[in-house]
């Protein structure tokens, strides 16, 4: 008979995405009295990192996706703290993610009909999670934005028992991520 326990150390290292997700979630938690504004646009950019892994192909160049993005998000936030961006963060997030869907499209990833169709669902119904939270008062906005991270975590739920897109570390850290955030989005915004 063969044993096929897995020692403890093995599975715990294994779960390193989610030890990563709860330091994540919980810096973005202490920051959030500084940085309530970045959350909505957050929403699309987090969609965003699937689409462009996605038109890249391997679900491992999700890491790579991620720091792009995020770098991009970086900038466009350092631009508005100096008044330097000709438009609300949200909006120009908004667009960069609808410019990864075109070089999707030129990609001809469309082929892949109904991985293509939840992708753009996932731009179309993030994107505007992420305009309306701009669009509407702060502390609804918060909460909005809260409720949008809450629908990222079963969007990366889903990702990670389909095993597609992106590699499941990181539907992992970010589904982790979300179901913390949103959550302490909401109460902010309600408190």
């Amino acid at each position: 008979m063969t044993d096929t326990t897995v020692p403890a150390r093995a599975s715990l290292t294994q779960r390193w995405p989610t030890g990563l997700a709860l330091v994540s979630a919980v810096a973005a938690i202490v920051l959030l009295d500084h940085t309530v504004e970045q959350f909505g646009p957050l929403v699309v950019t987090m969609a965003g990192i699937y689409l462009l892994t996605y038109a890249l192909g391997p679900p491992l160049t999700v890491w790579p996706a991620f720091v792009a993005l995020s770098i991009v998000f970086g900038v466009l936030r350092a631009l508005d703290d100096l008044d330097a961006l000709p438009a609300d963060p949200a909006v120009v997030m908004t667009g960069v993610v609808v410019l990864l869907w075109l070089w999707t499209v030129l990609r001809r990833r469309f082929t892949d009909g109904s991985t293509f169709r939840l992708q753009t669902a996932g731009l179309v119904g993030f994107g505007a999670v992420t305009l309306l939270c701009a669009a509407i008062a702060p502390r609804w906005g918060l909460a909005l934005a809260g409720i949008g991270w809450l629908a990222h975590g079963a969007w990366d739920a889903y990702h990670f028992a389909t095993n597609k897109v992106v590699h499941r570390t990181y539907a992992e850290f970010c589904g982790v991520i979300d179901v913390v955030v949103g959550p302490a989005l909401i109460v902010v915004a309600l408190v």
